[in-house]
């Protein structure tokens, strides 16, 4: 009795508990479908993934830099992205696919005045 008493107890106390993890931060985003006006044939389809035991230690923002950085080192600007949360069996985590971008290649096509006109004319949104 006393031991089922005493997990009783433990299960209320965990479950009143709560953390909390930054899932990401992002410089720019967007969910309103807009034309870019990119020239995606120079884009990269990638894909990136960060998972962990019991989901600890994953997170959006690994898995954005891991299919950046699988694109190549002038790749900075990931668009068409979809974020998937996998899970497993004792394994969760983030999944990021999408088409990166060059912006350094739009700057240089568009001019700076046409690249800001370009991020001024959209539908972004700050998260900070």
């Amino acid at each position: 009795m006393k031991y089922s008493i005493s997990i009783l107890v433990l299960v209320f106390s965990l479950s009143l508990t709560n953390c909390s993890q930054r899932i990401a931060s992002y410089t720019v985003a967007s969910t309103k479908q807009t034309s870019l006006n990119i020239d995606k044939t120079k884009a990269v389809q990638v894909t990136g993934k960060s998972i962990g035991f019991l989901g600890m230690g994953a997170n959006i923002d690994d898995a954005m830099n891991k299919a950046l950085q699988s694109a190549g080192p002038q790749f900075d600007l990931l668009v068409d992205a979809q974020v998937k949360l996998v899970s497993y069996p004792l394994v969760s985590g983030f999944v990021v696919t999408g088409l990166a971008v060059n912006s350094k290649e739009m700057k240089s096509l568009l001019g700076n005045e046409g690249y800001q006109k370009w991020l001024c004319g959209k539908e972004h949104y700050l998260i900070k």
